[in-house]
């Protein structure tokens, strides 16, 4: 089997050589393969290639393109600053908004003005080995947070639900004509349309599921409806227990729910697979958070137990529950991607 026939043959639940396994991001990937070119954002990078074919991956990223109209220096095209401060120093750019005429002469990025030919570029040179999706994350909850900044945009959430209401249709009203320029680019080289949102934590959702359904469902099965529009598989990507909005997720069409932090569930892995395997396909699984701390004998194990539960019947990709950071030893992340035999 092709990498691409072996991953598309998981989520469709048929026979397959082998387990299928991917991988969102290798940060480590210097003390790996020992050379400094595996940035995993650079598209011309060869190293991180060499490191995705090295673990032997069914799966490639075409990452959103890059942003072709003006921004201010260090600052994304929405206008918020690129910081690794959790937002310590951020400035957000809607944080004076006090009424509806304000948010009105905020102006969003222009979703045509993208290098979507880049994108198509991209896929085109991997699809006939690897399953492609792209083009990553597009979230709804997080972009607010970014705009506003996180505490205040759920207090808005709750206080000034107009205002948070018509930044989510702002934001979801761009993200649509992007995702459908970026499948009309990407084309049948595309497997999976990958959208996400990271609105869960370790012990539950951000917010009360009733506001998911408030604000953020009916905008996601159209996203979920665009891409089966144009005959792809649903990829989503939510970090920590989203359990409580998992089956609207399923009824929204999603295919792939990335990443099953299994250790963060309120239920075991026996019973998830029980209660939503029979509807989408789990990838991930293996605790990121231990594997700086176990043996690599030990790394097989936990990707063994995985296969074993939630790979039954087909209907799982294995894989990391998150990055696989730079504190993760060589080793370790060879031993989780070694676990599978053809």
């Amino acid at each position: 089997m092709t990498h691409k026939e072996r991953q598309i043959a998981a989520v469709l639940r048929k026979g397959a050589d082998r387990v299928s396994k991917d991988v969102i991001v290798i940060e480590n990937g210097e003390s790996i393969l020992g050379r400094t070119d595996c940035n995993y954002f650079d598209r011309a990078s060869t190293g991180y290639e060499q490191l995705l074919r090295l673990i032997d991956t069914d799966g490639r990223i075409v990452f959103g393109p890059r942003y072709l109209g003006e921004t201010e220096k260090e600052h994304n095209e929405w206008g918020a600053p690129y910081a690794n401060d959790y937002g310590t120093t951020h400035q957000w750019p809607l944080a004076h908004v006090q009424s509806l005429s304000d948010l009105k002469k905020y102006k969003p990025p222009d979703p045509d003005n993208y290098d979507f030919a880049a994108c198509a570029e991209l896929a085109k040179c991997y699809s006939s080995e690897y399953a492609i999706r792209g083009p990553y994350h597009l979230s709804l909850f997080c972009t607010q947070n970014s705009l506003f900044g996180m505490e205040n945009n759920m207090i808005r959430m709750v206080s000034e639900p107009d205002i948070f209401d018509a930044v989510t249709e702002m934001i979801f009203e761009h993200n649509y004509r992007y995702l459908e320029n970026y499948l009309k680019a990407v084309g049948d080289d595309l497997d999976f349309l990958y959208i996400g949102d990271d609105v869960g934590t370790q012990r539950g959702l951000m917010f009360n599921p009733t506001l998911w359904h408030k604000f953020f469902s009916k905008k996601y099965r159209a996203y979920c409806e665009l891409g089966k529009k144009y005959g792809k598989m649903i990829w989503f990507h939510a970090c920590g227990d989203i359990t409580s909005i998992l089956p609207d997720l399923i009824d929204c069409g999603i295919d792939v729910w990335e990443t099953v932090q299994l250790h963060t569930l309120p239920i075991s892995p026996a019973e998830l697979k029980r209660e939503f395997g029979a509807d989408i396909t789990f990838f991930g699984g293996v605790n990121t958070q231990n594997l700086p701390f176990i043996t690599p004998a030990k790394v097989r194990e936990e990707a063994q137990r995985c296969i074993d539960v939630l790979g039954v019947g087909g209907g799982y990709i294995l894989g990391p529950d998150h990055h696989i950071k730079y504190d993760i030893t060589a080793g370790n992340t060879l031993a989780l991607f070694g676990a599978v035999e053809r």
